[in-house]
């Protein structure tokens, strides 16, 4: 079953991405069975206990001052689960220019998958 983790720091953007993640379930018939949503890196990175591909991070790029953060908590979970599945996403398009940064955490994925 699809567990789903969200990291976004602002509360009206964790709802706005909430409700199209629960439409796209829903319209899709796909069963979860975690669903949960943070405001702090370190509460998810915690929060995680199971590794597979039937995990989906939502990251923020931004979180509180930091541009990168949601790249390192990714970095993170790399780490200790090379077959998760990891979405970025951000409001602010000053860091399209970290998409070169995304590819690459991305190709270091399907490295290790090949």
């Amino acid at each position: 079953m699809l567990n789903i983790y969200v990291l976004e720091d602002h509360f009206i953007q964790q709802n706005r991405i909430e409700e199209v993640i629960h439409t796209i379930l829903k319209k899709n018939n796909i069963k979860v069975g975690d669903f949960e949503v943070f405001d702090k890196p370190n509460q998810l990175l915690e929060s995680v206990t199971e590794r597979g591909s039937h995990q989906l991070f939502f990251l923020d790029i931004q979180i509180k001052d930091d541009t990168k953060k949601g790249l390192e908590v990714a970095k993170q979970i790399r780490k200790s689960d090379p077959y998760a599945n990891i979405v970025f996403f951000t409001t602010h398009s000053e860091y399209l220019p970290l998409r070169s940064e995304e590819r690459r955490v991305g190709k270091e994925c399907r490295s290790r998958w090949s």
